[in-house]
């Protein structure tokens, strides 16, 4: 399955400081970082329903060697996947679904 993925302002915000972060600590990590989002984006793209649900409609998928969750929505009548937030875990989880 082929659906679209929009990335909310909080969510590319995120994204983006997440990637400065680790590219300043390391050169190169944050192009890591960056294909670890990409690799997720094309597992969820295939099956967008695969992961599951926590909250309401939210779904939220763990990296392997970063400390993040991908949160997501998925909305089948538009095959259109929202990601919600680039989710550090060590922040608050109250405003893991938060839209800000």
């Amino acid at each position: 399955m082929d659906c679209k993925i929009i990335f909310s302002t909080p969510a590319t915000k995120e994204l983006y400081e997440s990637f400065q972060w680790y590219e300043n600590r390391s050169v190169g990590l944050g192009v890591l970082f960056v294909q670890f989002i990409d690799k997720t984006i094309g597992l969820i793209k295939l099956n967008p329903e695969g992961y599951p649900k926590k909250v309401g409609t939210y779904r939220e998928v763990a990296f392997s060697k970063f400390p993040y969750l991908l949160i997501y929505e998925f909305v089948k009548e538009t095959q259109t996947v929202y990601v919600l937030h680039v989710f550090h875990t060590k922040r608050n989880p109250k405003h893991k679904y938060k839209k800000k």
